[in-house]
């Protein structure tokens, strides 16, 4: 059971990458975000796994490889969906033409989903069900931190640099015998 788990979390964790379909293949690109997921791997995976570099290597090379496959296949599904949206402004489209179009979405859609059931399969191989779940774990957190950064970003002026975060600010805490720490180190009495 926790195996079917498992694998429904990494799956949805390929699946809601937002910008999976924008970029190119990591290992031949100068996307930003694809520098940033590789270098965050590289540096993450061994010790959030507990595995040696060369099992990274190869978790990498799994990645690559299946990545722009998968990106192919959403290319061809964003053609098709163009296509449909162009018939569809027709003002009787044809039933046919409409029917081999939708056909042609879901198989490529199917496509997707087997190739990222594969890479399930061939990481699978490398890791144990622990390391896995440390795995998507760490995905997930890698996606959430593109996704601030990507916010950050769009927020931002255009060419203005990004603002600095906030310092956490102080907050007092009452400690036992009745005082509280003040801004700038002294104590007061409470009363």
């Amino acid at each position: 059971m926790l195996r079917y788990v498992i694998f429904a979390a990494v799956l949805l964790v390929y699946c809601a990458a937002p910008w999976s379909a924008a970029a190119l293949d990591p290992g031949h690109s100068s996307d930003p975000i694809d520098q940033y997921q590789l270098d965050y791997k590289r540096k993450n995976l061994g010790a959030a796994l507990g595995i040696n570099q060369a099992k990274v290597e190869r978790l990498l090379q799994i990645d690559r490889k299946y990545l722009s496959q998968k990106r192919q296949t959403i290319h061809d599904a964003k053609s098709a969906l163009l296509q449909l949206k162009q018939l569809m402004q027709q003002p009787q489209p044809s039933e046919p033409e409409v029917a081999a179009i939708l056909d042609r979405m879901m198989k490529l859609r199917q496509q997707k989903l087997s190739l990222e059931q594969r890479q399930l399969q061939e990481e699978k191989h490398i890791l144990t069900p622990v390391q896995q779940a440390r795995y998507i774990l760490l995905l997930m957190n890698m996606r959430q931190q593109v996704a601030r950064e990507a916010q950050k970003m769009r927020s931002a002026p255009q060419g203005a640099p990004l603002r600095p975060q906030p310092k956490p600010q102080e907050v007092p805490v009452s400690r036992p015998g009745g005082t509280v720490p003040q801004p700038g180190g002294g104590y007061w009495q409470q009363k």
